[in-house]
């Protein structure tokens, strides 16, 4: 079992936690939601493919990338991942049950080669936008 270190706004300052405050109003989000999609984006600074993945782009099939490879939902799912939604909250957002989730957050990790939604999450925000 990993263990994942939890961050709280408690010890923040005034000022710090009032802009988190009205970042996140402006994101329709929780303040810890926002502060995931912070830690997401700074990670996603890191190169495209993290060192948690078990495959690089020459694993996939010709002709194929990673987003290729994911189904239209998948991809879906792999966004709301991406802005530190929970299985049960993306369910909600989808009008899914918690189970489907979970089975399509397998299987986006599974396709991607990745161990973890953190690594999905940079994989999602760091690759290009389709035009």
């Amino acid at each position: 079992m990993s263990v994942m270190a939890t961050v709280t706004v408690r010890g923040l300052d005034d000022e710090v936690r009032r802009r988190l405050k009205v970042r996140a109003a402006a994101n329709d989000r929780s303040m810890e939601a926002e502060v995931r999609a912070i830690l997401t984006a700074t990670v996603a600074e890191q190169p495209v493919h993290p060192a948690g993945a078990t495959s690089a782009p020459s694993d996939l099939p010709v002709g194929r990338s990673r987003t290729s490879v994911l189904t239209s939902r998948e991809e879906r799912i792999a966004g709301l991942v991406s802005q530190g939604l929970t299985n049960r909250q993306i369910a909600g957002a989808l009008f899914l049950s918690e189970r489907t989730v979970e089975s399509h957050v397998s299987a986006i990790l599974r396709k991607l080669g990745f161990h973890s939604r953190a690594t999905v999450a940079s994989w999602y925000t760091a690759r290009p936008t389709p035009l």
